[in-house]
């Protein structure tokens, strides 16, 4: 089983096709001629794997990225960061730590930072 995992995606990124389609391609491939469950299960497999609530951060992550993103949130956070620490010697490791710790405390999430 394990040879079809690895070599289906492996061909199937040399002729060109996107990464998430040569693991889906492997996934699916292992699924049907290797192992003997009903393919009636499968979706229901699927949807029980992503059904999570850690999971269902990641969207909402992304979206607080976005919208600090379009509206320069993070362009004034830095800006603010250079200000305060712009004069001291090694001010960009200053300013790069002191914008993570800030953006950490508005988002809540310590380690999505690092």
């Amino acid at each position: 089983m394990s040879w079809v995992l690895w070599v289906t995606p492996i061909v199937l990124l040399c002729l060109g096709l996107p990464i998430y389609l040569c693991f889906l391609a492997g996934s699916i491939a292992a699924l049907l001629f290797v192992t003997s469950v009903p393919t009636s299960i499968v979706p229901q497999v699927m949807f029980g794997s992503v059904d999570s609530f850690t999971l269902l951060a990641v969207p909402f992550f992304l979206f607080t990225g976005e919208l600090m993103g379009r509206g320069a949130i993070a362009d004034r956070l830095v800006k603010w960061c250079v200000a305060l620490f712009g004069g001291v010697r090694g001010s960009l490791g200053l300013v790069t730590v002191g914008s993570c710790v800030v953006f950490g405390a508005i988002s809540g999430s310590s380690a999505a930072t690092v």
